[in-house]
């Protein structure tokens, strides 16, 4: 996979231009799910090679190009929460996650992080549960980062927060992401299923767009099998997103979650203002 950065596809390091404060202009008394939020799937995904590469851009690039959305595997590894691709160790660990966040919220205070938390691969060797050490890693960095109800906010009450979507049983530490209206067709069998998945994006958008405003709606654009690799669907599909939302023109709408594979600063831009 070579270094390629057009409008709505990149997969270069580095984005072409950043939007790290978008979130500020919007009023305080907007619900989360009555947002358009562009993200990332499988956000840490940079290594594995092209098989399971993802994401070219690092967490802290994602947040100032304007994602707000992480999905975030975490494997429950010797009492650690590593983070996973499958069987793929991807270097890094829970706790960089919510430091690299923290970090980017301390200085754009006005902004909020959704961060979708989920086990992945084989738990081994552990003493304390997936959901003890969650919470410990929150307690850790101090739990006032955190929105820890499963109500949906608005935005002025998690301006500076993380809102955890929880992807695990337990006690409560978010908003439980069996409450999304998420569409998750991911496995696309050949370059053939494309406009199938396509079919399966349109249609999720056009019910976040005509839904309740108090629903939370998630479309992940992203798929890949044995035989077709992450950034070959992507191209296809973040281009088609593109022109879906350009023949909106200038019309206020809301997608929802919008999570992508290898997005485009053109295409964020154009996620960011439909709010």
């Amino acid at each position: 996979m070579g270094n390629i950065q057009r409008r709505e596809f990149d997969t270069t390091e580095s984005p072409a231009d950043k939007n790290p404060d978008w979130m500020s202009s919007l009023p305080d008394e907007r619900l989360l799910s009555d947002l358009s939020i562009p993200g990332t799937h499988r956000s840490m995904s940079l290594f594995g090679g092209n098989t399971l590469q993802c994401q070219s851009w690092n967490l802290k690039a994602q947040y100032e190009a304007g994602i707000r959305f992480v999905d975030i595997r975490c494997r429950h590894y010797y009492d650690k929460l590593a983070i996973h691709h499958g069987e793929k160790f991807l270097y890094c660990h829970f706790t960089q996650v919510l430091y690299d966040t923290i970090s980017f919220l301390r200085e754009h205070p006005k902004e909020v992080v959704l961060m979708h938390v989920k086990e992945e691969y084989e738990a081994s060797n552990n003493t304390s549960t997936f959901s003890d050490l969650v919470s410990n890693h929150m307690e850790k960095v101090e739990k006032s980062w955190f929105w820890e109800s499963s109500a949906i906010p608005t935005l002025g009450q998690v301006r500076r927060k993380i809102v955890i979507l929880q992807d695990f049983n337990d006690s409560v530490m978010g908003i439980p992401y069996s409450s999304l209206a998420a569409v998750e067709e991911l496995h696309v069998p050949s370059l053939d299923d494309i406009d199938w998945k396509w079919s399966t994006i349109e249609e999720s958008l056009k019910a976040a767009e005509n839904g309740n405003s108090d629903k939370m709606y998630l479309t992940y654009c992203s798929g890949a099998s044995k035989d077709i690799l992450p950034c070959s669907v992507a191209e296809k599909i973040n281009y088609d997103l593109l022109i879906f939302l350009e023949d909106k023109g200038d019309k206020k709408s809301r997608f929802g979650i919008i999570a992508l594979d290898f997005p485009g600063c053109v295409l964020l831009h154009k996620i960011i203002t439909s709010n």
